[in-house]
């Protein structure tokens, strides 16, 4: 089985970039290469600064303390490193240290330091707390000055996570939200995908891919991930599994573990968990939080509306879409916080049916005269026009963000188990994902993928979606384990946070 491995190689050559060559500035650039003076390596200062702020310049290198983000009169001091950055990086800077190392502001202090490199992609990047892994900040140029805000005293540089096929500076912030199918038939599927969460969350975080202290790939800034189930009720019509037959869980984020989750597992977990720079936070922590909230359990609604869910989680209530009953959308309500306007944003979805967000309740109707003639199970493949057009949840998810490009859509869906990792548009011509009835089972259709843990049917609808959006990976939930799908989406969010171009 094909793994990432501890090389940025694959990622490279799947966003186009060339492999970085790791290079730390000595200050020896020349006058007409930078406006800003280079200190030596070795070089250090320090300030006393108070309550009331103050700037500490080290040649012209900068940090400027705003008022009211010390409590107290304390000695800060910046030295230049002679720390070299791992080959992921090119640096156009040498790595500055600021101590005392951990100090936390009240307000974010300002912190210019100059380079010699590429002004488009010069970034700054900022040790995540205690660890000694890199993440971008926002960053703007002045003149040959990188200018970033932090909250904490660590190391920093400025430098470039990509080459080639660049589209400007790195980006260190990201909102995961996980979108799992909690119906009867996903309880092995839940447990594999809960298998891969803590090496997905763990290498986000660290950027540390196998585990052996050298980042691979550029870490997060800061990490957000709350999940969703595909259980949207079935518009007020009582059909068996659906026992919220109104709303079912509505989009909403989850804040109850289901029953097969681990014994350490809380009975209750925050709306999402969330993984700060600078903050006090706890890997471990975070990591067992995110592996609790998957484990959704069974029970849910078996007819999933896994695209209406997406779009009701992440459309904020201002904006235009409404859903069933004339409500609005969670992202500032229900799920506030979650998602953040300047974040990528990355959407996983496990599920092993096709999305039925209907248009028309009625199609859940068991009495209906207009789809009484075929079997519930049947409806939503057999009256696409009771169902809203995909164009919907693209346009839901393409305005999700300010860039469409950092907004991603993986799937881990019943694409055959030969097609996984394969582009959306392809695998909807396979003729395996075409829906048709089942002639040993007429109350569903055919299979297009089977496993030792259960069948999948074709996902057609979630494939136009993904079709849709750049470079949306696809798995198979038909796979012995999901270590490729999770090793296509750390791929992705590796590209877009070093500042490459996605794929169209």
């Amino acid at each position: 089985m094909t793994r990432l491995g501890a090389s940025f190689v694959a990622i490279v050559l799947w966003s186009g970039c060339l492999p970085p060559t790791h290079t730390v500035s000595d200050g020896g650039a020349a006058p007409e290469e930078i406006d800003a003076a280079m200190p030596d390596l070795g070089a250090s200062a320090e300030a006393l600064i108070g309550p009331e702020g103050g700037t500490l310049a080290l040649a012209s290198a900068e940090i400027v303390v705003p008022e009211g983000a010390l409590a107290e009169p304390t000695t800060v001091r910046v030295r230049v490193s002679r720390r070299a950055v791992d080959a992921v990086f090119t640096s156009y800077s040498a790595v500055y240290r600021f101590e005392p190392a951990g100090l936390r502001f009240a307000r974010p202090v300002e912190v210019r330091i100059p380079f010699a490199g590429d002004a488009e992609r010069a970034t700054v990047f900022w040790t995540v707390g205690e660890s000694s892994s890199f993440a971008a900040l926002p960053t703007r140029v002045e003149g040959r000055r990188a200018v970033a805000e932090a909250t904490h005293f660590s190391e920093a540089f400025v430098g470039t996570a990509c080459e080639g096929a660049c589209c400007g500076r790195g980006r260190g912030d990201l909102d995961l939200l996980l979108v799992v199918d909690n119906s009867n038939s996903m309880a092995e599927e839940q447990a594999l995908l809960a298998a891969q969460l803590p090496r997905l969350a763990r290498v986000l975080a660290t950027g540390d891919v196998d585990g052996d202290g050298v980042q691979d790939l550029p870490a997060l800034h800061s990490l957000r991930v709350g999940t969703i189930s595909t259980d949207m009720g079935t518009g007020g019509f009582h059909v068996p599994t659906c026992t919220a037959a109104d709303f079912g869980d509505d989009g909403a984020l989850r804040t109850r573990v289901g029953p097969e989750a681990a014994p350490e597992c809380p009975a209750t977990l925050p709306a999402y968990a969330s993984l700060a720079s600078g903050a006090a936070s706890d890997v471990d922590a975070f990591v067992s939080q995110v592996s609790c909230a998957a484990r959704l359990g069974i029970g849910g609604c078996g007819f999933e509306q896994q695209l209406e869910a997406i779009a009701k989680a992440i459309t904020p209530s201002t904006a235009p879409m409404t859903f069933h009953g004339g409500t609005r959308g969670h992202a500032d309500g229900a799920n506030a916080g979650l998602a953040r306007s300047d974040a990528m944003l990355a959407v996983l979805v496990l599920t092993d049916e096709d999305d039925c967000s209907a248009s028309d309740p009625g199609i859940f109707d068991l009495s209906s005269a207009l789809y009484g003639g075929v079997d519930l199970n049947l409806r939503c493949a057999q009256f696409p026009e009771a169902l809203h057009p995909a164009a919907r949840y693209v346009s839901a998810l393409q305005a999700a963000r300010p860039d469409p490009r950092d907004v991603m859509l993986a799937l881990i869906t019943g694409v055959p188990a030969d097609r996984s990792g394969e582009d959306a548009a392809s695998i909807l011509d396979d003729p395996r994902m075409v829906e048709r009835v089942d002639p040993d089972m007429p109350s569903r259709l055919l299979p297009s993928c089977r496993s030792l843990h259960g069948t999948a049917m074709p996902p057609r609808r979630l494939l136009e979606v993904a079709a849709a959006l750049p470079a949306s990976p696809v798995h198979s939930i038909c796979d012995d384990d999901f270590t490729r799908a999770v090793d296509a989406i750390l791929r992705r969010v590796a590209a877009r946070a070093s500042g490459a171009c996605v794929r169209e």
